[in-house]
């Protein structure tokens, strides 16, 4: 069995139970084994004594009958294993999405989003391979090989002991080829979460690289990258191959010294024809077992760096939550002395910042002056390392990350949407929201008439990135959003920043009205929101640049 985070796959609960339907499996399918050649041992041999062949009808009914029985006790068991692999990988993909929902974005930005969905969706696939191969291997390895050597010991010590002897070899080539194979299994699973992360990144700025005529290079670059994993997975093909000839041979060569040692005795009397035979059928279900585990064990080496990366997120601890509720009513936030550091360089240093309820404040600066990282503390994403952020004069660490964010709402420079319909955007910020509030929200954040024009209104599918809404529509749906949310506090990032001056003046006037009631903090480069805020907060370096102007 595999060690390390693959072998942690053995421990996931109903897998032990997979494990003993093997071993029982394996006893069977011994027993079987030893009944399916022992009548066809006795049929062959009274045939050869002349008895006549129809009379032997029944040896041949019951060699049908226990080959049947055989072929179902193994059918059952691949389907147990089939089972319990797909449950198994169901629940570490929901495990997985668990965590990284609980880590949040800190953590997931750290990281390359291609290589995520990799492990999330192909890396988890290939846990199958422990499950669902190596598994069953190991345990018939483990249990017919031996059960047929003292059965053999019985008939024919002498080619039990060549058995006994040849098997250990066996499994040493298994050895020295699976680590020539787990080396290039590595090195394939490397290229393809590179792969998949320089595709996401590729396709996230496509339109850049093409307005500025930098596709062709990036394409060249990408098949560079599926030209290494090319290489690196016709390695471990290559690898698995010469690992079969390997055993095969082996194996083969076995099976031919108990053959000859057999048949020597044979001539010598030693041995009755019957016993001779029934040797000379076990021996290949001695080795057949060793035979299938290596293609197992290949299948599962696939399987074991994806399960170290998937064990690697699963362990990663997760941040201190909160369990005290969230005070009623609109909140009074504030910043005392918050200072947050990325390595050596600190996004915020000693902020001071009062938001009163129903306040509208907008955050302006450069680039990199802390706006961003302010958004993360107010929305509960980021954990000041000095300092507080307060919540009516309770620290956000303190309450329920969960009840906090059902409070916020956030709607971010570019807003993600589904693939479905209008109605399932809208939804998002409160899924049992009925028809007439999503029909509210989206009057409210003026976007009414655009989706009457839809063919199927709010059931209307937006396709891929919302392909049917401009980039003004886009905003104004997260806005609609954000407000079916009916949020305490809404946080908005750059709601303007990619609109042209029209269609800014329709946002801005939903954003008006968005805000009657809320307390609202806006970051933006922009003029023109500034009119609808109360308050200006300028930062620059981590700190706060001015005194706040009140407008």
């Amino acid at each position: 069995m595999p060690r390390g985070p693959a072998g942690r796959l053995l421990l996931v609960p109903g897998v032990r139970r997979s494990a003993v339907l093997c071993a029982v499996a394996g006893v069977l399918t011994w027993a079987l084994l030893v009944v399916q050649w022992a009548l066809v041992a006795a049929f062959v041999a009274a045939v050869v004594d002349g008895a006549d062949p129809a009379a032997l009808a029944g040896t041949l009914g019951g060699v049908g009958a226990a080959w049947l029985a055989r072929a179902g006790v193994l059918a059952v068991r691949d389907r147990a294993v089939e089972r319990t692999s797909a449950r198994v990988r169901r629940g570490l993909r929901a495990a997985l999405l668990r965590t990284l929902v609980a880590l949040g974005p800190a953590h997931a930005g750290a990281q390359r989003d291609g290589e995520l969905v990799t492990t999330v969706t192909e890396g988890v696939g290939r846990l199958d391979g422990v499950v669902g191969r190596l598994l069953p291997g190991t345990t018939a390895a483990a249990v017919v090989p031996p059960l047929v050597a003292a059965t053999v010991l019985v008939l024919d010590p002498a080619s039990a002991l060549v058995l006994l002897v040849t098997g250990p070899l066996v499994l040493l080539f298994l050895w020295l080829t699976g680590t020539l194979a787990a080396r290039a299994a590595r090195a394939q699973w490397e290229t393809l979460a590179r792969l998949g992360a320089s595709l996401a990144d590729t396709l996230r700025v496509l339109p850049t690289l093409v307005a500025y005529g930098r596709a062709r290079s990036s394409a060249r670059w990408l098949t560079d990258v599926s030209e290494a994993h090319r290489v690196s997975t016709m390695r471990v093909l290559r690898t698995a191959f010469l690992s079969g000839f390997v055993l095969e041979f082996g194996a083969v060569l076995c099976t031919a010294l108990v053959a000859v040692t057999v048949g020597v005795r044979l001539f010598e009397g030693q041995l009755t024809l019957q016993r001779a035979l029934l040797v000379l059928l076990l021996t290949p279900e001695f080795f057949a077992p060793l035979r299938a585990l290596g293609a197992d064990r290949h299948a599962s080496l696939e399987g074991q760096p994806a399960a170290e990366r998937v064990f690697a997120l699963l362990d990663t601890p997760e941040p201190a939550r909160g369990s005290r509720p969230v005070p009623a009513g609109v909140p009074h936030v504030a910043l005392r002395g918050v200072t947050l550091r990325y390595g050596d360089r600190a996004a915020l240093d000693g902020v001071d910042l009062d938001l009163p309820p129903g306040s509208r404040t907008a955050l302006v600066g450069p680039s990199g002056a802390g706006k961003t990282t302010l958004v993360r503390l107010l929305l509960g994403l980021a954990v000041p390392g000095e300092g507080a952020v307060l919540v009516d004069g309770v620290p956000l660490t303190e309450l329920d990350p969960a009840a906090w964010r059902a409070r916020v709402a956030h709607v971010p420079e570019r807003p993600f949407l589904l693939p479905g319909s209008v109605a399932d955007n809208v939804r998002l910020g409160r899924p049992d929201a009925t028809g007439a509030e999503v029909e509210e929200a989206l009057a409210r954040a003026g976007l009414s008439d655009v989706v009457h024009r839809l063919p199927r209104g709010t059931a209307t599918p937006l396709g891929e990135d919302a392909a049917r809404l401009s980039g003004g529509e886009r905003v104004r749906l997260a806005l609609a959003r954000a407000l079916v949310k009916d949020a305490a506090l809404l946080v908005l990032d750059e709601p303007t920043g990619q609109l042209d001056a029209v269609t800014e003046r329709a946002v801005l006037v939903a954003l008006d009205e968005a805000a009657v009631g809320r307390t609202v903090v806006t970051v933006t480069h922009r003029a023109a929101p500034l009119a609808l805020h109360d308050r200006v907060v300028a930062l620059a370096d981590g700190a706060l640049a001015a005194p706040v102007v009140s407008r």
